[in-house]
């Protein structure tokens, strides 16, 4: 047998990894990945040329073992691999070689035989020459006739082909010949310069490429390779091409990928601004555009010196040259982007940054002062400057450790325990903590402080001295507690409070006291103003404790004192008060509020403000001092004094409103009279003890009475905003036009002007737009003149462009794409516009009737001609198309001459306007038919129709299938035979959304469109994880119930899957499955219809042809233009105007999706990778970013390894070879850069990791953030740049904004009926909602996708979002707040809008519902929420509350006002208070009815009727509003506030918030009954159990008389019970039902969990975890929890009394008692059972049972025996029942939280089996009414036309008849 060959090992990696025929490249151990995939992927392009160098390539894989060796019999392969991985040691890697020596052993053979030479040398020599002939030589040859890709491409082909060609020389002891080393040193030369690139290509041959030949890419390119007046290091070879930032690699050793990219990133990013600038020297770098970028790129850096008192490092030579100047601010730049593109972590910490680039800076300054010394030194080196990659190591890993170090803390400890993001940034604002640092960076600094367990030690050990301590949290500390409410927001508490207590004097004392005697006690709420200052001092101080040793001197100072001031008061304030005039105790008043009189003056003249508060010169701190804490952030943030007019003038109304309402309308006034009767009424006897027997009037009573009252007080307000906003909204929004144009109606209508509006707004022009209010009462049209010039020219192919689009994306038909399209064909006889056959359906035959009733009456045919432009227009079209058809077709000499004849007797008529007095126009109708049937005839152009035509036209029928004649003559037959049906194109509702938005926003308010060259650059990021990159035919067509995605699908989408397979030619669903390859058009048409990653990037990829169409009609000129865009891209080549075309988009726009884990997708052969790469194919500019983890093994240490961590860029590679295109395993990524991370990149919250991980290869001046369930659309693409244009604009502010919010609307809506509820919902929110915050509140921030940052803003600033581990769980809002209080802002946008897709089903809504619950829970206990809440003016400061935490602490008001109410009324009912008060308490309830219906009208129903109204009419908005109701979308959003309040409130006390994954997909499947009773166990049943109790036993011994609030909690809790099966599908299907007991016995079953078990199989291990956020609660937390679980306690005690045995008997406290030990017996029996059935219940059977019966009948003996002697009575029974259920619940609370303490093997035991008892019975009873109702079909029918629209719903029913057929031909599908 021959030696195996190393070729082999090829084959054999990929048969066993991806079994396919030919190898896998991607398929590699991570370890070996960089060695071995290149000769992999050249292997496979040379497979089919010549198979046995596709088996000796495979030779030169280097990682073969021993056993290889034994085979190959040469040292140089075990060399090899010993060299790589010699103990197999890393993963996977052994499996990898064993596979490839299989594989050696099978094909050695059949390779041999297929070899053509004698030996492998001399055939690997042979191929190798062939391929440099035919290769490399006419790619030479070529020179700047091939792409830059290309010659990267074969140069490194070359490379690799060459390395396996001098091993196999080696191995045979034969020498290279001379011609080929020769060969080789060139291709090695060159491949040095041919790299991978990411846009501009900078290798010497790219000079013709269309983006290197701009002169501004040029200009830039030169002035950054001025390096003349640079003294390299000695040693180094200087190179033509070398840079400036090449320069500073060698310096700093920065990483040379790193520098690669940022040497783009600069380029692009001086070129793009330079190409705004006026030219002055169009070759040379403009000094204003590299001084504009640095100051953006730098002024963070220029405040932060400032702010910490160091002098800027930015220094410049003084009288030298211009160029010597620039080149040192190209270095400052260049040296920033270089520190920022490879801090990887630290990117989060922007002061981290600019403390690292001060000090390189100034060693830069110092080496480049030296060379021009005239002193006679060395040069200073900087600190750390001596090895490569020593800025990672030395500078970044030190600080990224410490990062990662505390990020492991936040898994289970507090928020206090650990620095996060922002506290290890803060640490860089204070000079004193950077003296202590140094630089170099002391490793004993208390930055880098290190805990024992760190350091190894054990507890006994001491831990040595590492410098000055450890420094903790810095400036706040995020302590979980409630209190961060009044914190944060304390003056809008106060004002509540104050406002209240005014109230309520004035109610009181009204008809009692004088005006004066009234005024003096008003002025008391001075007294309490002071003890709430004193109290919230104390708050300051309590929540910051555990920062005191890090918080600056004067933060200290500043809370000690004011908590000393507030102390002063409060003991003076009362003294003044009681012992002092009311003159003096003004006074008093006024020295009190004279601290903060000068910031509120100051509020009225906000220029001096802002001044004051930026100002870092130390009097004006000084004066500031009191008001403002001395910090580097929140300084600054006011608005202008219009804008401050404007949301002040919105919150005095509300508040006004809301005062007056509560005080005359609801709450205090009304309130007085019964509260005065009943504090007058005699102390009432009472039927339970009396804990206070002294007491002497009814103060408890109204207590317990007026504490929801108050309650409501404080929540209503949200109420109030919701009405005021939405009334404020929509008149904003009428003002912006929004929603003129609803229908096609009014599209039509206003049709005609579309072309001056689209040249005003999209088309660049010297004329500006009308702006505010000018534009909101302005009812004129822009109109362009009717000719078929320029304008319409641009304006049809953009129109054109967007209709094609609706085609390619199925919402119209063949039809209607004809109908909709305007003809772009030029007439020289047509002197207007061609209108799309839409407008002008019917006016032909319209016009010819009239003609014909009408004869001659020509005035009015003339009058109606005049009145109506589209029939004027299709009646001239229609006689010039008649005319050049008819000149066409027509050849004969005497025929042509007699048509010309009759044409210009016609035209002569027309010129002379007798044309309708001096011809019969009653033959119109004849001659209109023989039109008719010869364009048919014509466009048929069959055989059989021939004979119909004369002789003359057949000689020419051959003519007719040329494009531009076949395209008119159709157009032409349209026009003669479209009737009024095409008055409803397109039929497609969403095709009509889009069209009427795009026709309505050119007429609102936008900036005017900048040429493409003028606008500003952007790219767009998609962060992805995991998702559905495309769905697979098996998803598609895997049935749940009968039911599949794809039928599903095709349900509620018919008219798109009609049009779709009109696309595709075929017929029928069964002609579709019979070709195969139309399976992945299939997969494409369902993906674009749900939430995956291929209509995200086919949506942002528009903006790529929106970008190349326009710059299209920027530079083409007139012949060109009138040619069109499709002749230009159709002529396309390396010199073309389409080729500058791409370009400029290429230049201008950037798209990366940041695939995290595309790496570990592709090595697994996961085929969400293949889809990622077959977008890359698909979309050549699509860029991804991603995490690479490369396993390295450590060659001198057996058996060890390490794992590094690279953010890498791919692209699709080129191919070199033609081969199928359908063959995805020629489809090729391309690595382009690969920079080394210090360690893991994710410490923080995914999402915004993965995007600080790919933001360093984005590009431009904003950055669009997309998330991965969004859509764009062509047309809204045209708007971008119009958009861009709003960065430079202040729009009445007094800063130019820094996001640009976008409007959203959501595409998920036709899933189901809460698809539908919550698009409506978020609708509001992204419209109305946004509108109003961002004008005029001011607090708009950033919600999530798709907002425009300014890039160069926020990555010096910490980038787009937050990452610190759970604190930033809603990391987006976060990037607002950032943004805002460094002096940002934020705007709203509804000219433009983008796709997105919501959550469709009951548990993936409420997830999402719970993690924003979560996030905003984490955002109340925030520092950046503590900051704006302080740093805001008063009014601003309401706004910042009402629109984030302050929505979700008033919906747990509400539900917290129901919980009070009942439990007040229940003490007043068990107590008998409520009997002998008669019916005053009453009033109460109708006050609470009249709040809790206001509530769900206005605050749910009002924004949406309001917009919907605004957009569609107010017609539809109703209509909506009542079909959602009769759908129930009441209960859906009163089981969605269940949600909100109980994660809200968990988070706040225990915690627990974390990422909640929804999947994203269509819920067309049943969930098991155990699964939604996990999920809604602990936030609905419990509560909604224990609302149900309280209910029940106040209707039994309460009043008869049933309330509104009442009803409105039955039916809470009815909602918070059922709804989860009643939106459930097949909820109702009584095999489900079936199927769902039987999991749910399975899964309740006790002792089935333990360690390793998931949740979803025990329900041990669901409990464990369900409180395991207990564990980590603070001391707090557990306290609050065991306090509430006392309200059990305090139920039984009310319930015990009622017993007929004692009853008006007893009222002694041993009742109490004895009802306790009932208790006890109870769990002690329980616990007896529990033991029993431990220890006896497997071999002591018998004896278990016996224990079972006795206990049994000894409690039936006692039962009997008090039922006979008449101790209790059967109503008894049920009491106890109602009073101990409760009571065992708050009993099982209390040991739950004291977990730790009673964990006793035993003890915990009990625990968990009464908590188990608990679900078990509260499962069984919630089971009950569903399998009930499941015996009903028609419960089930109604159900699902519910839940879904009733297409469906008729197909779930026919589906479900042939779903037996359906699966049949699916497995013959398989087959």
């Amino acid at each position: 047998m021959n030696q195996p060959n190393r070729g082999q090992i090829l084959q054999t990696v990929f048969s066993h990894f991806f079994p396919v025929a030919s190898p896998d490249s991607e398929l590699v151990p991570s370890s070996l990945h960089e060695d071995i995939t290149p000769i992999l992927r050249v292997a496979k392009d040379v497979e089919d040329t010549n198979p046995r160098s596709l088996f000796l390539q495979d030779l030169d894989i280097k990682s073969v073992d021993d056993s290889i060796n034994i085979l190959s019999g040469h040292s140089h392969a075990l060399d090899k691999a010993n060299e790589l991985d010699p103990t197999s040691s890393g993963r996977d890697v052994r499996q990898f070689k064993n596979t490839i020596l299989q594989w050696l052993e099978k094909n050695n053979e059949s390779t041999l035989k297929a070899r053509q030479k004698s030996s492998d040398a001399h055939e690997m020599q042979s191929f190798y020459q062939q391929y440099g002939d035919e290769g490399i030589n006419d790619l030479l040859n070529a020179g700047a006739g091939s792409s830059s890709s290309q010659r990267t491409k074969i140069y490194q082909t070359a490379v690799v082909l060459y390395d396996v060609l001098d091993a196999v020389h080696r191995k045979a002891n034969i020498k290279v010949a001379a011609k080929i080393l020769e060969s080789h040193a060139e291709v090695e030369a060159k491949n040095k310069i041919y790299v991978p690139y990411n846009i501009l290509p900078l290798d010497p041959d790219s000079k013709n490429h269309a983006m290197m030949r701009d002169p501004k890419i040029v200009a830039v390119l030169k002035a950054i390779r001025y390096t003349s007046d640079l003294t390299w290091q000695i040693g180094h070879k200087i190179n033509d091409d070398e840079d400036v930032l090449d320069w500073l690699k060698t310096m700093f050793r920065f990483q040379k990928d790193n520098v690669s990219n940022q040497r783009e990133h600069l380029i692009l990013l001086l070129a793009n601004v330079q190409m705004r600038q006026t030219q002055r020297q169009p070759n040379l770098l403009d000094d204003r555009a590299l001084d504009t970028v640095m100051e953006k790129l730098l002024g963070n850096y220029n405040k932060w010196c400032n702010h910490v008192g160091l002098e800027s490092s930015l220094r410049f030579p003084k009288d030298k040259q211009q160029k010597v100047v620039q080149q040192r601010k190209l270095l400052y730049t260049g040296l920033y982007l270089l520190i920022w593109g490879e801090a990887a972590n630290l990117r989060f910490m922007p002061e981290c940054l600019c403390y690292i680039y001060h000090h390189m800076a100034f060693e830069l300054f110092e080496m480049l002062e030296s060379k021009g010394s005239k002193k006679k030194y060395k040069p200073k080196n900087p600190t750390y400057s001596g090895k490569d990659e020593d800025f990672l190591t030395k500078v970044v890993t030190p600080v990224y450790k410490t990062i990662a170090e505390e990020a492991k803390k936040s898994g289970e400890g507090k928020h206090s325990e650990w620095r996060n993001y922002d506290d290890l940034n803060e640490y860089f604002w204070s000079k004193q903590y950077l003296d202590k640092l140094g630089w170099p960076m002391k490793a004993n600094a208390d930055f880098f402080c290190k805990t024992s367990q760190q350091l190894g030690l054990n507890k006994s050990e001491k831990k040595p001295d590492l410098g000055d301590g450890c420094v903790g949290k810095v400036n706040f500390v995020e302590i979980r507690t409630f209190w961060h409410l009044f914190r944060s927001f304390d003056r809008m508490w106060s004002f509540y409070i104050l406002s209240l207590q005014a109230m309520i004097i004035i109610a009181w004392n009204e008809t009692s006291e004088s005006g004066g005697a009234v005024f003096h006690k008003v002025l008391s709420v001075f007294i309490t103003a002071a003890k709430l200052n004193l109290f919230q001092a104390f708050l300051d101080i309590a929540l910051s404790w555990k920062a005191r040793h890090s918080m600056s001197t004067h933060v200290r100072q500043r809370y000690i004192f004011k908590a000393v001031a507030a102390a002063v008061w409060v003991l003076l304030m009362p003294l003044t008060y009681a012992y002092s005039h009311t003159s003096i105790f003004i006074v008093a008043i006024l020295i009190y509020l004279s601290p903060n009189m000068l910031p509120e003056m100051l509020l009225l003249i906000p220029s001096i403000r802002r001044t004051l508060e930026k100002s870092d010169f130390r009097p004006v701190k000084l004066i500031m001092w009191w008001s403002q804490p001395e910090l580097y952030i929140g300084r600054g943030m006011h608005e202008s004094a219009w804008s401050i007019y404007k949301y002040m003038m919105f919150w005095i109304v509300l508040l006004t409103s809301k005062l007056a309402f509560s005080y005359y309308v609801e709450q205090i006034k009304p309130l007085m009279g019964p509260t005065k009767e009943i504090m007058s009424v005699p102390m009432p006897g009472y039927w339970l003890p009396e804990f206070f027997p002294h007491v002497k009037n009814n103060r408890g009573v109204v207590i317990t009475l007026w504490s929801p009252v108050i309650l409501v007080y404080f929540m209503d307000t949200q109420i109030w905003y919701a009405i005021v906003s939405t009334l404020v909204g929509g008149l904003y929004g009428a003002f912006r036009h929004i929603g003129e144009i609803q229908t096609l109606g009014m599209l039509r209508s206003r049709f005609q002007s579309l072309p001056g509006a689209f040249n005003a707004c999209l088309i660049p022009n010297e004329n500006t737009k009308e702006k505010g209010i000018k534009l909101a009462f302005s009812r004129k049209c822009h109109k362009i003149p009717n000719t078929n010039g320029k304008e319409a020219k641009q304006f049809s192919q953009m129109w054109n462009t967007i209709i094609n689009s609706f085609r390619e994306e199925d919402l119209i038909s063949n039809r209607e794409l004809e109908l909709l399209l305007m003809s772009c064909w030029a007439y020289p006889d047509l002197d207007f516009i061609r209108w799309p056959i839409f407008l002008l359906a019917s006016k032909i035959p319209i016009a010819v009737d009239i003609a014909k009733k009408r004869n001659g009456k020509h005035r009015e045919l003339k009058n109606i001609l005049a009145e109506d432009n589209c029939m004027s227009c299709a009646v001239r079209e229609c006689y010039a198309s008649i005319k050049k058809l008819l000149n066409t077709l027509v050849t004969g000499n005497s025929d042509l001459m007699l048509i010309t004849t009759v044409f210009t007797i016609i035209d002569t008529h027309i010129e002379k306007d007798t044309l309708l007095t001096e011809l019969n126009l009653s033959v119109l109708p004849d001659l209109h038919g023989h039109f008719v049937k010869l364009t048919e005839y014509v466009l048929q152009n069959k055989d059989k129709d021939k004979i119909q035509i004369v002789n003359v036209l057949l000689k020419i029928l051959e003519m007719v299938t040329k494009d531009i004649l076949k395209e008119e003559i159709k157009r032409l037959h349209l026009l003669l035979t479209v009737k009024e049906s095409a008055m409803d194109v397109p039929s497609n509702l969403e095709a009509r959304r889009r069209l009427t938005f795009f026709s309505n926003s050119l007429f609102m308010e936008m900036p005017g469109a900048p040429k493409i060259q003028n606008m500003l650059s952007f790219s767009a990021l998609t962060p992805y994880y995991s998702e559905d990159v495309l769905f697979s035919t098996f998803d598609l067509e895997k049935e749940n119930d009968g039911v599949s995605i794809l039928f599903y699908l095709q349900k509620i989408f018919p008219d798109e899957w009609k049009n779709f397979l009109e696309r595709v030619k075929c017929g029928t669903e069964e002609e579709l499955d019979a070709i195969d390859y139309l399976k992945e058009e299939i997969r494409l048409w369902a993906s674009y219809r749900g939430q995956t990653l291929t209509k995200t990037v086919r949506g942002m990829m528009y903006y790529q042809k929106a970008l190349e169409l326009q710059a299209f009609f920027d530079l083409a000129n007139e012949r060109e233009l009138m040619k069109g865009y499709k002749s230009a891209e159709a002529s396309s080549s390396g010199s073309s105007l389409w080729a500058e075309c791409q370009a400029l988009a290429d230049i201008k726009f950037t798209y990366v999706v940041a695939c995290q884990q595309y790496s570990i997708h592709k090595r697994s052969g996961d085929q969400r990778a293949k889809d990622i790469l077959t977008l890359m194919t698909t979309y050549p500019s699509l860029r991804v970013a991603y995490i690479d983890e490369v396993e390295q093994t450590h060659i001198y240490s057996k058996g060890t390894s390490e794992n590094f961590y690279y953010s890498a860029l791919v692209k699709a590679a080129p191919q070199t070879y033609s081969t199928d295109s359908s063959d995805s395993g020629h489809m090729l990524d391309q690595v382009i850069y690969q920079i080394k991370l210090p360690g893991p990149p994710i410490i923080g919250e995914g999402k915004p990791e993965n995007q600080n991980n790919a933001i360093i290869f984005t590009r431009g001046e904003a950055l669009q953030t997309i998330d991965m369930n969004q859509d764009y659309y062509i047309e809204e693409a045209f708007k971008m740049r119009n958009l861009l244009q709003e960065f430079l604009e202040k729009n009445g502010g007094v800063r130019y904004p820094t996001i640009l919010g976008l409007r959203e609307h959501i595409f998920t809506r036709s899933v189901s009926c809460l698809a539908w509820f919550m698009s409506n919902q978020e609708h509001s929110f992204v419209t109305i909602g946004q509108r109003v915050l961002a004008n005029p509140l001011k607090v708009r921030f950033h919600y999530g996708h798709p907002d425009v940052f300014d890039r160069v803003f926020h990555l010096t600033r910490g980038g787009v979002s937050k990452a610190s581990k759970v604190i930033n769980l809603s990391e987006d809002i976060f990037a607002g707040f950032n943004s805002t209080l460094r002096e940002g802002t934020v705007s709203h946008h509804e000219y433009i809008q983008v796709g997105k897709g919501r959550d469709v089903g009951l548990n993936q809504i409420s997830m999402f519902e719970a993690k924003i619950a979560n996030g905003s829970g984490e955002q109340t206990l925030s520092r950046d929420l503590y900051r704006l809440g302080h740093q805001f003016d008063f009014f601003r400061m309401l706004s910042c509350y009402f629109t984030t935490v302050g929505f979700y602490f008033c919906s747990m008001l509400t539900v917290l006002t129901v919980y009070v109410f009942l439990y007040g009324r229940l003490y007043l009912v068990l107590s008998g208070v409520e009997k002998e008060l008669g019916n005053k308490p009453m009033m109460m309830e109708i006050i609470l009815a009249s709040q809790s219906f206001v509530q769900i009208v206005f605050l749910m129903a009002m924004p949406m009727i309001m917009e919907i109204g605004l957009e569609r009419g107010f017609y539809d908005a109703l209509f909506d509003f009542v079909l959602m109701q009769l759908q129930l979308a009441s209960v859906f959003f009163t089981f969605q506030l269940g949600t909100k309040f109980h994660y809200y409130c968990k988070t706040l006390l225990h915690g627990g918030a974390e990422y909640r994954g929804t999947g994203r997909g269509f819920v067309v499947f049943h969930a098991k009954f155990a699964e939604n009773y996990r999920f809604y166990s602990r936030s609905h049943f419990v509560k909604a159990t224990e609302l149900g109790i309280l209910l029940l036993v106040y209707h039994i011994f309460g009043p008869t008389y049933i309330g509104l609030f009442t009803i409105s909690i039955w039916f809470m809790v009815g909602t918070w019970l059922f709804a989860p099966f009643l939106f459930n599908p097949s909820g109702f299907e009584w095999h489900e039902i079936v199927e769902d007991w039987a999991d749910w016995k399975k899964w309740i079953e006790y002792d089935n969990g333990g360690i390793g078990v998931p949740p979803e199989k025990s329900w041990e291990s669901w409990w464990e975890k369900d409180i395991e956020h207990l564990q980590h609660s603070g001391k707090w937390g557990i306290v609050v929890e065991i306090f509430f679980a006392l309200r059990f306690f305090i139920f039984q005690y009310g319930l015990v009394y009622q017993l007929s045995a004692f009853k008006n008997k007893y009222s002694s406290l041993w009742v109490f008692g004895a009802s306790w030990l009932l208790i006890l017996i109870l769990l002690l029996t329980v616990t007896v059972l529990d033991y029993a059935r431990r220890r006896l219940g497997t071999e002591f059977q018998l004896l278990f049972r016996i224990i079972k019966v006795s206990l049994f009948l000894a409690f039936m003996a006692i039962f009997i025996t008090l039922m006979t002697c008449r101790l209790i009575l059967p109503q008894d029974v049920f009491l106890c029942m109602l009073a101990l259920i409760p009571t065992g619940w708050g009993l099982l609370l209390i040991a739950q939280s004291c977990k730790p303490l009673i964990q006793q093997p035993g003890i915990w035991s009990w625990v968990m089996t009464l908590a188990w008892v608990y679900d078990l019975v509260m499962g069984s009873l919630l089971f009950i009414p569903i399998a009930f109702m499941a015996w009903f079909p028609f419960i089930s029918e109604f159900q699902t036309r519910m839940l879904f629209n009733q297409a469906f719903s008729r197909g779930l029913h026919i589906s479900r008849i042939l779903s037996g057929q359906r699966k049949h031909r699916s497995s013959k599908n398989k087959d």
